[in-house]
């Protein structure tokens, strides 16, 4: 429904799997076909819900009644014992197909992928979980997870899908930049919250001469007012896009240098997608980006009121340096989906040998 690192995570998982494994993919829209199936479900914005809004009758979130919906349609293929093993990244949905299993004494086994950054103690049933961040990982080891429930494994991208054959240059004569304006790319929502989009916005204001800030990013959550905010802020130094995944890699490109202003992420797809460009980065300085971006000259103090603009004039003045903050290969070499395929499917024939758990406190450790 929305191009955003869950739908993009499981749409790659599925398309490296299946060439592997009999694989179906259940999803929100699309193509579909005898593999990839699109149920019957009431999308949380759409127009059924936006006028007959179930959801507040019921004191729930429009999140809620898609997730149960969707679990609700998919109900017989689970039935029918035609799924071994579901994979799951929303936390509601996986609520919701564990009690319709353990309800209906259901087959399937059931794997969550803990994508939120969401406290342990907030997480849904399952018989597996699996983490993509160390932080997210230790922190649920020290909440009392077992650790023979679940597995650490980083997110994958596929390299070669960012290996522009057009040239920065020619890019940036499509998009009428000018070669000596020092282009700072955020591919993020745009957002206050969590990607802390306006920090960035107040940043780069601060920058003098030839600068431009391009923001490429969603507002399904995000705030609709950072928009005219940026214009505000920025004028003519400012803009913003929201271009089709497979044209990512040309903001990367396109870009001096890549900023996330997140204080901190599940994740955070874009910061290996844009380094494997070859493009420099930086990040905030904290144990979930230490390991996802093992560079120390990559991190900064995000929090702080003037780092960002103090570091990136640094950068823009020294290009040897500014080179330096770019780690293409090691990148590529760490979270190509070519060598982690093997490590999901071994995954996956683990979580089968595994007994179901009955309640959510069998993940815990007993006392």
């Amino acid at each position: 429904l929305v191009q955003r690192g869950f739908e993009r995570l499981f749409r790659d998982l599925y398309d490296t799997v299946s060439e592997e494994h009999p694989t179906v993919i259940y999803k929100g829209g699309g193509a579909k076909s005898s593999i990839e199936k699109i149920p019957l479900f009431l999308p949380r914005g759409g127009n059924f819900l936006k006028f007959i809004p179930i959801h507040k009758v019921v004191g729930r979130s429009a999140m809620h009644v898609e997730s149960a919906t969707f679990a609700l349609s998919i109900l017989g293929d689970l039935k029918a014992g035609k799924v071994e093993l579901l994979h799951t990244i929303d936390p509601p949905l996986t609520r919701f197909l564990f009690n319709l299993r353990k309800k209906m004494n259901l087959p399937f086994k059931l794997l969550y992928t803990e994508g939120t950054a969401m406290p342990p103690r907030d997480y849904p049933p399952a018989d597996y979980i699996h983490q993509m961040s160390k932080q997210t990982y230790d922190e649920a080891l020290a909440y009392g997870y077992r650790e023979d429930r679940m597995k650490l494994l980083p997110l994958g991208i596929h390299s070669a899908r960012f290996q522009e054959s057009i040239s920065r240059e020619k890019i940036r004569q499509e998009h009428n930049i000018p070669a000596d304006t020092f282009v700072i790319a955020c591919v993020a929502a745009l957002n206050r919250y969590h990607k802390r989009t306006h920090y960035v916005i107040d940043e780069v204001a601060t920058m003098e001469g030839k600068v431009l800030l391009w923001l490429d990013g969603s507002l399904d959550h995000g705030d609709q007012d950072i928009p005219d905010y940026a214009r505000k802020v920025l004028g003519n130094r400012v803009k913003i896009t929201r271009v089709k995944s497979e044209e990512v890699g040309q903001v990367y490109r396109a870009a001096d240098i890549k900023v996330l202003g997140s204080s901190f992420e599940a994740f955070g797809l874009v910061i290996p997608e844009a380094m494997v460009c070859g493009t420099p980065i930086l990040v905030h300085n904290t144990p979930h980006f230490e390991w996802l971006v093992p560079f120390p000259e990559c991190r900064i103090d995000m929090m702080a009121e003037g780092a960002l603009s103090r570091r990136l004039t640094e950068l823009r003045q020294d290009r040897n340096l500014l080179s330096s903050l770019a780690h293409p290969s090691e990148m590529e070499e760490r979270y190509d989906w070519r060598n982690l395929t093997k490590e999901y499917l071994t995954l996956y024939q683990h979580v089968l040998s595994l007994p179901k758990i009955s309640e959510h406190s069998n993940l815990l450790k007993t006392s």
